[in-house]
Formats: structure tokens, sequence, C-alpha cells
């Protein structure tokens, strides 16, 4: 039962909150909108800011969300979506093998699910007819395979067709298998429940970033959260996320998010969204390119984070710069004239810090630990939190009966340097609270190897850019090594 359906049956819990709010200006926030949720906004007598049920019914699948971003006119994978057979299935698979040649995996997304639980993979190499397909694709050029409707292209199509059942049946895998142990219970639930069809980006180089968005009831859409995702070894499952984004320029980002916005307006969507969105180098041409992968209707954990962070350093997080700015801390001076001025310069200015956060750390070992031990023993390890210098680590805590998660924000002056803290966060609570015979089930170890390939792409990134700068540089005083001198006449 959802959280508005428990309060609906709790006539002591809502006479509580009406109390609490009596006299105050108020509005309920809700998750994925449910029909108890008009309930209790009725009961409480407060105004609830969501979308209706039904809309939210419509849209807020994997589907849906394609719907909202074809509408949107932003770019989206090459897919299919609204499939409920297994014949539908098979000939949509076989027939976007043909048209997008270059996509080497295919994903499968059950509608009704989230958070990365209802995702399936293919890999096409398996297919035995792959190779004859490549040469003829190779034959003909993508621009030519692209628009002509040639008989080779309805043969390969054929050919696919054939082969797409036995594929799946032998190397189409669950990404989740504690939800969906084998391909046969996947498409099991995908046919039940309706589902999509999408590509993988082609590149081995792929980012995916979540961006939170407000659609208010007057119109307008805020953005107010982005954040570059951390994921598991299969690269479908978000484990934590970098904020604020840096893999988008702004602008583009900014651009997406309003037409995605008011696409929803117009659908009379409104309240909290998420926007998952996954960036890559085109191989054909090394042109940057943003997909729009998947939408959810409703407050996120992401953007929860993104609230207590800003509580913390009292900073503020523009999404159309992508900077995290929190003043700097001010020290104590005596009040003299001179004094106040340097005081009211400090005051003004601002100071970066970039965020790692991760709202769902689990590591079943947790449980054995009481919360005052886990933090005299964060506290040892120098794990904690700096109010003034405002950088630092802060955890979330779920449930104090069930130990086995928690959240972990950690906060820094720049990205490579908050990388390197939360890692090694998290390799000294490991190494606490574990032994050598009782490792625990924990995603620790994932998020660990996930943040080391970061780290990589940064230091190689930093390496680029330093190269591109002396270039530039020795350029330039070449250049002004042979321009021309004018001669001076005594």
């Amino acid at each position: 039962m959802c959280l508005a359906s428990l309060l609906k049956y709790s006539p002591r819990t809502l006479k509580r909150i009406k109390n609490l709010i009596k006299g105050k200006q108020a509005y309920m926030i809700g998750g994925v909108t449910h029909v108890d949720d008009l309930a209790v906004a009725d009961e409480l007598e407060v105004p609830l800011l969501g979308t209706e049920p039904a809309v939210t019914q419509l849209y807020s699948t994997k589907s849906g969300g394609r719907r909202i971003f074809s509408s949107a006119g932003v770019d989206m994978p090459p897919g299919k979506w609204d499939i409920y057979t297994l014949e539908q299935l098979h000939e949509a698979l076989a027939r976007l093998m043909t048209e997008h040649m270059e996509v080497q995996r295919w994903l499968f997304k059950i509608d009704s699910e989230v958070g990365g639980r209802g995702t399936a993979y293919c890999d096409v190499h398996h297919l035995k007819c792959r190779p004859w397909a490549q040469q003829e694709f190779s034959r003909h050029g993508p621009e030519q395979w692209r628009t002509s409707q040639t008989q080779v292209k309805e043969s390969v199509m054929i050919k696919f067709l054939e082969e797409v059942p036995h594929l799946l049946a032998s190397y189409a895998h669950p990404s989740n298998t504690s939800c969906y142990p084998t391909w046969t219970c996947f498409l099991k639930n995908f046919l039940r429940e309706g589902g999509a069809i999408q590509a993988f980006p082609p590149s081995n180089s792929v980012t995916c970033l979540t961006v939170d968005l407000l659609v208010e009831p007057g119109g307008d859409v805020c953005v107010l959260s982005c954040g570059d995702q951390l994921r598991g070894p299969s690269g479908l499952k978000v484990l934590g996320c970098t904020v604020p984004q840096t893999s988008v320029c702004p602008d583009v980002l900014h651009s997406i998010c309003t037409r995605v916005g008011q696409a929803c307006q117009q659908r009379s969507i409104m309240g909290y969204l998420s926007l998952d969105l996954v960036t890559f180098l085109d191989p054909s041409n090394l042109e940057q390119q943003v997909w729009a992968i998947d939408l959810d209707l409703g407050y996120s954990n992401q953007l929860a984070m993104t609230q207590l962070m800003l509580m913390m350093t009292r900073g503020t997080l523009d999404c159309r710069t992508s900077k995290l700015e929190v003043p700097p801390p001010v020290k104590d001076v005596k009040s003299t004239v001179r004094n106040a001025r340097v005081k009211t310069k400090a005051e003004t200015s601002v100071t970066s810090r970039f965020a790692v956060m991760c709202t769902r750390l689990l590591h079943t070992n947790l449980s054995l630990v009481y919360y005052s031990t886990f933090f005299l023993m964060c506290k040892a390890q120098g794990i904690g939190y700096d109010v003034k210098a405002r950088q630092g680590t802060v955890f979330a805590l779920h449930d104090s009966r069930d130990r086995r998660s928690l959240g972990m924000l950690t906060i820094s002056e720049d990205l490579q340097g908050v990388l390197l803290t939360f890692a090694r966060n998290l390799s000294i609570i490991h190494q606490e609270i574990s032994s050598p015979n009782m490792q625990g089930t924990n995603n620790f170890k994932d998020l660990i190897k996930d943040i080391e390939e970061v780290l990589g792409m940064t230091v190689q990134n930093q390496a680029t850019s330093q190269e591109e700068k002396e270039i530039t540089s020795a350029e330039g005083e070449q250049l002004s090594s042979h321009k021309p001198r004018r001669s001076i006449l005594n």
C-alpha cells in the first residue's frame, strides 16, 4: 500500500496532521498520483500538486514517456513502444535491427516498472546471419540503406526475423535477476504489462544524467536538479550521481527540459518530473548526441538529496550554468569600519562546490551495527561534515530497525576530490563492518568501480585539455615570432 492509502485509513494520523497545519499555508506533494492522494487532500482540505490519476496512469509508463518525447521533438533512441504480443515483439525487433545496423545492443523495458528493475538486454552479435547482413550494409552504405527499401534490405529483415526467437530465448538477460531470474519470467511480465524496445547507444563511452523539473500550475517549467549518474557493472542500474552535471552543455540541456516540460503541460501533467537522458559521441561523425530515454512523474530521490545538500551548504544550484555555489565561511573580525567592509565583501562572494550522492547504499552488515556505534566509527575515521567549510559527508538514515540501507551525500571543492572522498568513505565503511568470512551483500564495490572509471576519464580529460592549451600557446608564440617588425629610423 502507498503512503496515501495508509493515511486514508488512519483517522488519528490525519487529525494530527490537520492540527499541525492549522492556520498555515500548506499543500500536498505525492509520488505517482493515486486516487487515495485525492481523498487525503480532500480530508486535509489542502491542494494537491500533481497530475490527475487517470493522466498519470497513461503517461507514467515507458511507452507513455516516449509519446511525450515524440511530441516534444527531442531526440530519443530508436525503438518501438506499446508492445503486448510475442509476434509484435519479434517483428519490431527484426525491423529495428535492420533499420539500425550500427546498434549492437537492444533493451527491453516493462511499462510499469521503475528504477531499472524491469529492463532486459540482448546483444545482436550472436545472430548467425549478422556477418552477412553487415557486409550488405557496408556495400550499400549508411545513407542508401537508411533511405531506400531495397530487396536486399527486406531479405535481411526476413533472416533476422527467423533468428529472433532463438536469439531472445538464448541470449536475452534481465538486468535485475532478483526480480526476474530468467528471460522467460521477464517476458511473461513484459507481455502482460506491455513494454518498449529501445536501442542502447552505439558507443563505448556513455554518460547518463537525471534532471528534475517542476511544471507549475501556471505553465512555467523550472529545472531544480541535474546530475550525472553513477551506474553498476551492467550500465543499466543507477547507484548514485554527481551534482551538478558536467556532461552536456547547459544551454542544450535547458532547451530539452523546456520542450519536455511544455509537452507535459499541454497534456495536463504538472508537478514534479524526473527526466533521464543519455549522451555519447556518435561514432560516424564524432558529434555529441543527447537522447531522452525515460520520464518519471513524481518527486525523485535525487531531488530530495539535492534539497538536503542545499540545506547543509546554504547554497544555490543553478542548472542554467551547471554550478553549485555556496557562501564562503566568514571569519570573526572586530567591528571596525574597515573590517565591516571586508566582511560585507566576503559575504557577497561565492565558492563553487561539487557533490556525490547515493540515495540507497546497501550493505547487509549494516543491520548488525547500531547507529550510535556507526557514527562513532565514522568520527574515528575522519568521516564527517564541516559546517563552517560547508564540505564533508552527511548520511540520510532510512529505517532505525532495518538498517541495511542508508543514503550518503559528500560535498567538496572539486569533482575529482569529491569522487575520491566518496570512494574512500565507502571503502572505510566496508572494511569496518566486514570480515574476510562475512563480506555481506552490498553495492559498495560496484559503486567504487564506477567511480574509479569516472576518475580515469576525468584525469584523461584534464590531460587532453592541458595539451590543447599548450598547443594553442605554442602556436601563438610561433605566430608572434614570425610577425614582421617595424624598423625604427633614427
